[in-house]
């Protein structure tokens, strides 16, 4: 038996060499990355006005508080102006920080549910936060603006902001007292992750409400790790309702509001088709990417069988330890991808563009990685034998090859965005230039960059040009600039 553990154990290490290996692919990726879009808008109000200052443009209001970006999203503000103090670094290290930051606080927030849960291998835990988060990315809605748009990557920070505070909070239930300084550290924290975006916020406001409710269930059961948890994500809750009311009350909003021509969606509607849109998701994710979730349920299958043990011992029944927690998982991922949907819905009457949906997107994988996981530690309690053992040694290795070749696919970005780079450069070489030429009006090559889902920064018809080719030519100093087919 302790051999069989031991491949077992083997088995899922070499699982999740791919998965890995995928995700410091695109962190090499992200060293081409360059300036995009609206960078330039934050930019140059942080080479302007400074990061503190521009932080402020949140009070502004009037033509003003037309900026190319959100005044009131306080912590993206923060955060890309810590990047732009790097130079062009900082868009370098983007996906690195994002990645990383994700990858660690995952790790540390299952390491903790593993915990309460008397489940102690790292091996499974690293195998679980690799496959899920390579996976989250792979096929993310919109990965590029994700992971490599300093300024889009608002919605990987809800995400990444959200697991420290529920690693903060479970941290709570593996201690042997409950914290005091972790109940202290969570309002900041908190206060960070819901300054992100509205859509963020609503996000995360929905998880931290259905965990309010399985936390008080719990207590009412008498268990001890619920109860340790409580008060600190209540603390977590009534943080996210102060940030989402700084968000809300923004006096930058009013000029916002007034340029979006669309009418209001009434609230009963707004709830009616964003639950309607999540369900739409939902199913349109399985029927358009079968594949990838299959190997993806796969490996949190074989899991609890390959590293669960030995023990024969049956649970609480099927109904109680299965179908119940499913039926919950279920209607959890559905009303949290439903809050999603509902800012865009309730300003626009549609569905989030797709990197808002990639909220749900993870939201909709971790959903489906505890459904697995809980079939197969029953699987493993009801029929621990080799035969189920060996099935579960062939599904991980069949996930390890699929897993492979979709890096491969990963890998043949790579030269789209190193010639990207390369023509940045030379562009930038250009126009630093045409700087210290102390030239007014430039002309410049368009990088045409449709590959990679991305208009090109500076593309204009003329140069007066729109918001993005304003911002950069009042970051250089020029009168306009104008990017041309060479």
């Amino acid at each position: 038996m302790e051999k069989k553990n031991s491949i077992g154990q083997m088995t899922v290490f070499l699982g999740s060499i791919a998965p890995i290996i995928g995700l410091g692919l695109m962190i090499y990726i992200g060293f081409y990355n360059r300036f995009w879009n609206d960078d330039w808008c934050y930019n140059f109000d942080f080479k302007t006005l400074g990061i503190d200052s521009a932080i402020k443009t949140y009070f502004m209001t009037g033509p003003e508080a037309l900026r190319g970006y959100a005044n009131n999203r306080y912590s993206l503000t923060l955060i890309s102006g810590l990047l732009y103090l790097l130079g062009i670094v900082g868009a370098k290290v983007t996906a690195a920080l994002v990645i990383t930051s994700w990858f660690i606080g995952l790790y540390w927030t299952l390491s903790n549910i593993a915990k309460i849960s008397g489940f102690a291998s790292r091996t499974a835990i690293m195998a679980g936060t690799a496959t899920l988060l390579y996976y989250t990315l792979y096929i993310s809605p919109q990965r590029f603006q994700v992971l490599y748009w300093t300024a889009g990557i608002h919605y990987s920070l809800a995400i990444i902001s959200g697991i420290f505070l529920f690693a903060l909070i479970t941290s709570q239930s593996v201690r042997a007292t409950r914290s005091k300084l972790i109940d202290y550290i969570i309002i900041p924290v908190a206060i960070l992750a819901g300054g992100f975006s509205e859509t963020g916020n609503t996000f995360l406001l929905s998880c931290m409400t259905l965990f309010l409710v399985q936390l008080w269930l719990q207590k009412k059961q008498q268990s001890v790790w619920a109860e340790k948890a409580l008060p600190t994500a209540i603390i977590a809750f009534v943080t996210l309702l102060f940030s989402l009311m700084i968000l809300v009350l923004a006096p930058s909003n009013a000029t916002r509001t007034e340029v979006i021509s669309a009418e209001r969606t009434s609230l009963p509607m707004t709830i009616f088709l964003s639950l309607r849109f999540a369900f739409d998701f939902i199913t349109d994710s399985i029927r358009s990417l079968p594949m990838p979730h299959l190997i993806f349920l796969l490996v949190f299958l074989a899991l609890p069988i390959l590293i669960g043990g030995s023990s024969k011992e049956k649970l609480n029944g099927v109904l109680r330890n299965v179908i119940l927690p499913v039926l919950v998982i279920l209607i959890a991922i559905w009303l949290i991808t439903a809050a999603v949907q509902a800012p865009s819905v309730m300003f626009y009457g549609a569905p989030p563009d797709p990197r808002g949906k990639s909220l749900a997107r993870f939201v909709m994988l971790a959903g489906l990685a505890g459904i697995a996981w809980l079939l197969g530690r029953e699987l493993n309690s009801r029929w621990n034998n080799t035969w189920l053992h060996s099935i579960a040694i062939l599904a991980v290795i069949l996930s390890a090859v699929y897993t492979a070749r979709t890096v491969t696919r990963v890998y043949a970005e790579l030269p789209a965005y190193r010639l990207r780079a390369e023509l940045w450069d030379a562009r930038d070489h250009v126009i630093q230039t045409a700087v210290l030429e102390q030239q007014k009006r430039v002309e410049v090559s368009v990088i045409d960059m449709k590959g990679l889902g991305v208009q090109d920064i500076m593309k204009s018809r003329d140069m007066t040009g729109d918001w993005i080719t304003a911002c950069s030519s009042k970051f250089y100093g020029f009168e306009a600039i104008k990017a041309a087919q060479p």
